[in-house]
């Protein structure tokens, strides 16, 4: 059972996928079958890797494009909650919002790169509204549903203890809207990554966008994949401490989840016994 177990434990899972696929990669650079300039290796990603961190290269391409990522990140997931929560409770301000809003969501926020460019230049300003404004639509879409469809029974029997306007919204609404507005951040997460890396195609001096570029009119295909791990890295880093963060800050969220769990472990374990 210890045997079984630790097999089908999602670390060592993960570890073992992970690992056949870079050792598949790795043998397939190496077999001749392919160009290993076209595709190298991972030992010489590892290598060109270490070489750019040594001459703090890849640093700087990563402290610029962690800069604008949390920043377009607080800017459009702040102002997305804030829109959600505020059109959910006021019909004037979802009458009058929502059809120019949903309409601007309906266009693909990579159109408003030239535009972005056009306003403010290649700076940062035009990076950072590129990548808020991606993040703010998926945040603001989950806020407004979770708020809007709160649980009525609670709104209710808080009212009969008291509760008005903000201690309503704060301690009865807002918990009840957090598993929405939670998938609405964790979705923006990967937005985020997307529209950073089209920002800084677009036009940068530094970023791993520009890196990977920049690679491709040299022909560095081992710097390209540098960048494009960095990238995945980022976006893995990203998920993970917001997860991290969420169980720090809201212990209890996804603890019915558990319970449910727990509550079936016996019905599966007699169904498992049955012949």
């Amino acid at each position: 059972m210890k045997y079984r177990s630790f097999w089908s434990s999602s670390l060592v899972l993960g570890s073992l996928g992970t690992g056949l696929f870079f050792g598949a990669w790795e043998g397939l650079s190496r077999s001749g079958w392919v160009d290993p300039v076209m595709l190298p290796g991972p030992a010489t990603i590892v290598q060109t890797a270490a070489a750019m961190l040594a001459s703090g290269e890849l640093q700087a391409h990563l402290e610029a494009s962690l800069w604008r990522a949390i920043a377009g990140f607080g800017i459009g997931a702040s102002l997305g909650v804030v829109l959600g929560v505020s059109m959910a409770r006021s019909r004037f301000l979802q009458g009058l919002l929502n059809p120019l809003l949903q309409m601007f969501r309906a266009v693909p926020a990579l159109a408003f790169v030239p535009l972005a460019i056009f306003w403010f230049g290649i700076g940062e300003v035009s990076k950072i509204f590129l990548i808020s404004w991606g993040v703010f639509f998926p945040v603001w879409v989950n806020t407004y549903l979770g708020v809007r469809d709160a649980n009525p029974l609670l709104g209710r029997a808080a009212a009969s203890l008291g509760a008005r306007g903000w201690r309503m919204l704060l301690f009865v609404v807002l918990p009840g809207a957090l598993p929405f507005i939670i998938a609405g951040l964790r979705i923006s997460l990967s937005v985020a990554m997307v529209l950073l890396v089209a920002a800084e195609l677009a036009g940068a001096m530094f970023g791993v966008g520009y890196l990977i570029q920049m690679s491709q009119q040299v022909f560095r295909v081992d710097q390209m994949f540098t960048g494009l791990i960095a990238l995945g890295l980022m976006g893995f880093l990203a998920d993970f401490l917001f997860t991290r963060l969420i169980k720090r800050l809201l212990p209890w969220y996804g603890a019915d989840g558990a319970a449910n769990n727990a509550n079936n472990a016996p019905a599966r374990t007699a169904r498992a016994s049955q012949p």
